[in-house]
């Protein structure tokens, strides 16, 4: 029997009813009676024990994984007021689903990863055949602080079988980084990491939605610390950036959080252009005094070299990601697409009066979509996986 993949989504206010009518048109849009499996995603606005109660009144045994989204993306919805929650139901002979879990991200997200990596290992998943990694942003501490990608998977990395499939994205609850949950089976946890194994007689393929490209030559990072630059080329990185951008004439500092963002190639230096070889990082926020920038990532360390990069979800970029798209579509036949996306994407923070959202749905067509805005996004960049900012995941599962 082919795999039924239902997909539903609520914007109630009340956390129950949210999770049941999200639940009820799953099942409805699906065509199923009861599901092997459950990924389930909550705005940050609702109580998550009662939206869980909600999704369990209608599929009280079914396996269950996912955590707080800041948005919802389905294939007929759009939407980040918080209160969006979305339900996708799995029904396969073929394809299987194990979810594992590890705590204590904040304390130490390298010693995490390593825990994960060894839950994978010892989990004995025989025709392992991809990986769906989620994990909480936020540290849930005051200031505000990020659970970092960097760590968690190169710590994650090794465990894995080369070249295995994989995608990811850190949960966010909004903007604020606020509390985030995650959902693993009856369970609501915080602080965690989730790997949701996918074996069985399938593949997975992903494509990397970036739409930005090089405007500057390459810039040299001289003194960072963790997720601070401090300096570009012997000067404040603050004054740097400025200068290309124009100067306090066309942009303010103040404009740099969720807008700047600095590109890593992974390929030819000098080569032709090639987006996905490219891993961006994007500016939280902006050390005024220190004239330094606070990314999203830490990995940015002295000797680095990177490029101003520009925004581009103009008309042509996103007809060839549609193009690029329907090959995958049409090559593979999938049962299911997921779609991490940038929250900084969305269109209140993108600059651009549309949604980039909007451009996938199309190009999926009839294939079963689900996703969710996320702080950000992970995938293979060459051989590793590598955390993506400002960046689309979009990834495809099949039948063998």
């Amino acid at each position: 029997m082919k795999t039924k993949v239902g997909v539903g989504y609520s914007n109630q206010t009340d956390s129950f009813a949210a999770g049941k009518e999200a639940t009820a048109a799953a099942l409805e849009n699906g065509g199923l009676e009861k599901a092997d499996f459950a990924l389930i995603f909550c705005g940050g606005k609702h109580n998550p024990k009662e939206f869980l109660e909600g999704v369990n009144s209608l599929i009280p045994t079914c396996q269950k994984a996912g955590g707080t989204s800041f948005g919802i993306i389905t294939d007929s919805f759009i939407g980040y007021d918080g209160f969006e929650v979305g339900v996708t139901l799995f029904s396969s002979e073929k394809i299987k689903f194990t979810v594992l879990a590890q705590g204590n991200l904040n304390e130490n997200e390298f010693v995490a990863g390593d825990e994960l990596g060894k839950k994978i290992e010892s989990a004995g998943v025989e025709d392992l055949q991809a990986l769906w990694v989620f994990y909480d942003s936020s540290k849930n501490q005051s200031p505000p602080m990020l659970n970092f990608a960097t760590p968690l998977f190169a710590a994650l990395e090794p465990h894995l079988p080369k070249g295995l499939p994989c995608a990811g994205g850190g949960f966010l609850a909004d903007m604020r980084l606020s509390q985030c949950y995650q959902f693993v089976d009856d369970k609501i946890v915080s602080q965690h990491a989730l790997a949701i194994l996918i074996s069985g007689e399938c593949t997975m393929e992903t494509t990397i939605l970036h739409g930005c490209h090089p405007c500057s030559d390459y810039l040299t990072v001289t003194k960072a610390e963790g997720p601070v630059v401090f300096e570009i080329d012997h000067r404040p990185a603050v004054d740097v950036i400025h200068e290309l951008l124009g100067g306090s004439e066309v942009v303010d500092i103040k404009d740099f959080a969720m807008n700047v963002t600095l590109g890593i190639n992974r390929g030819e230096k000098f080569g032709e252009f090639k987006e996905s070889e490219f891993a961006n990082r994007l500016t939280l926020a902006v050390d005024e005094p220190n004239k330094a920038l606070v990314m999203f990532e830490p990995d940015l360390v002295a000797g680095s070299e990177v490029q101003l990069m520009h925004r581009n979800l103009e008309p042509d970029y996103l007809n060839s990601v549609i193009d690029g798209v329907k090959d995958i579509i049409h090559k593979l036949n999938p049962v299911f697409s997921l779609y991490i996306n940038c929250g900084g994407r969305a269109r209140p923070f993108s600059g651009v009066n549309f949604e980039d959202a909007e451009s996938v749905q199309d190009a999926v067509g009839s294939v079963p979509l689900a996703g969710f805005y996320s702080g950000v996004e992970v995938a293979r960049v060459g051989e590793f996986l590598q955390p993506l900012d400002w960046t689309g995941v979009l990834c495809f599962l099949a039948e063998k």
